[in-house]
């Protein structure tokens, strides 16, 4: 959560942009989110799989999180010193495949260790820990942006990788699945394996909530440091109320990342509320709040109010979204169809998320043609699409039939 949130927010858009005309930065960036989004769909499941059918010493779920945290290193060390968009987009896609290497075996061993009574303050833990990432990325990002050390953010992503792996590896002791469950899951191949999920009716609205809403968020955080260099830069200043955040590329990194912040603080506190009530309530309450809170908040923003407006929006929005993500984990644990395949069926829900860079990589070119008709008028467009998506998302929500 760390990782991600910083690159896709701030720093690889800023490279692209830098590499390429201001009038195609956007294209260029989906060409690069585009350019893992294949494997993003399978990845998750592909090693979540490998780790279950594997024999010996890789059917320890450790030896996967260990060697996906090492290639992460590699990737971003790519990611730092690429000259050109061909290479950052390679350094990408490495990336892509070190983060599926480790979480498809992680994500089977959460949903393996929790019971079922303690799933939705699990959830919310997870979904408060996610956002917790998020915000401590923003403010190292922010301190090393503002100190002029940029190229610091790099090396401090790949310590955190390193440090929580590291946890997690001495938290989990060994756990290793038994010889029996390992050859049962020989028997079959990887492509039925990925299908077999879809066959629940609960599991197809549940991949395609979070797709919805995943596809939603994507759009927003890919494209805002744009959106606040072509719409609020050529204003002067970037100011909150009499605060002053800079001026040009300097002050939309800065004005961004601190918008990224709040909305992850708010966040937070969406997963805190949710923490208390989750178990109680259910999980389809607060999904369906939380993604109608995110599809109202986001509305106002195509008007392109004064930039403090924009901070008070966003931090309602980021509540919607961190109740959201309290509840989308205990969902799919609740209704997973075969609970001793969870790191393959963890690992194909988990491809609802990555996937969707697919798509939100086309969205680029969208927001560049319609930006040549009028200034602004892609990124009027792309928020009413992603105020949609979400409103879609909590269509899906109320079928539902395995929890509450």
């Amino acid at each position: 959560s760390y990782k991600w949130f910083v690159l896709l927010f701030i720093m690889l858009p800023d490279q692209v942009s830098r590499i390429v005309p201001g009038g195609e930065k956007n294209s260029a960036w989906g060409l690069v989110l585009g350019t893992g989004a294949v494997w993003a769909i399978f990845g998750p499941a592909i090693f979540g799989r490998l780790n279950e059918t594997a024999r010996g010493k890789w059917r320890d779920r450790r030896r996967w999180i260990a060697s996906g945290a090492v290639l992460t290193c590699v990737a971003l060390a790519m990611l730092a010193t690429a000259p050109s968009l061909i290479l950052l987009a390679l350094g990408y896609f490495v990336l892509q495949v070190a983060d599926d290497l480790g979480t498809g075996p992680y994500a089977g061993m959460v949903a393996d260790s929790v019971p079922e009574d303690h799933r939705g303050y699990a959830s919310s833990i997870m979904g408060a820990l996610k956002l917790g990432g998020q915000l401590l990325s923003g403010v190292v990002a922010l301190v090393c942006i503002l100190a002029g050390q940029t190229g610091l953010v790099y090396p401090l992503i790949g310590l955190i990788t390193v440090v929580g792996a590291g946890l997690t590896l001495l938290t989990l002791g060994r756990p290793v699945m038994s010889e029996k469950a390992t050859e049962a899951r020989q028997a079959s191949n990887w492509f039925e394996d990925w299908l077999t999920p879809f066959r629940s009716h609960d599991f197809r609205l549940v991949w395609f909530n979070r797709f919805l809403s995943a596809l939603a968020f994507g759009c927003i955080s890919a494209y805002t440091l744009n959106f606040l260099k072509d719409i609020y830069g050529p204003r002067g200043e970037f100011k909150v109320g009499g605060l002053g955040l800079g001026t040009g590329d300097d002050g939309a990194k800065a004005t961004a990342l601190i918008l990224a912040l709040l909305i992850a603080l708010a966040g937070v506190l969406g997963s805190v509320y949710a923490a208390r009530v989750l178990d109680r309530i259910g999980r389809k309450p607060l999904m369906i709040w939380g993604g109608l809170a995110t599809a109202l908040f986001l509305l106002p923003l195509a008007g392109f109010p004064p930039l403090a407006v924009v901070f008070g929006w966003l931090f309602l929005f980021g509540i919607g979204n961190g109740m959201y993500h309290a509840a989308d984990w205990a969902l799919v644990s609740d209704i997973l169809p075969n609970k001793e395949r969870a790191s393959t069926e963890m690992g194909v829900w988990q491809s609802s998320e990555t996937s969707t860079q697919l798509v939100v990589g086309g969205v680029g070119w969208m927001v560049d043609t319609l930006n040549r008709g009028g200034l602004g008028q892609g990124y009027q467009a792309l928020l009413v699409v992603a105020m949609v998506m979400f409103v879609a998302s909590v269509a899906c929500v109320p079928g539902i039939r395995g929890t509450r």
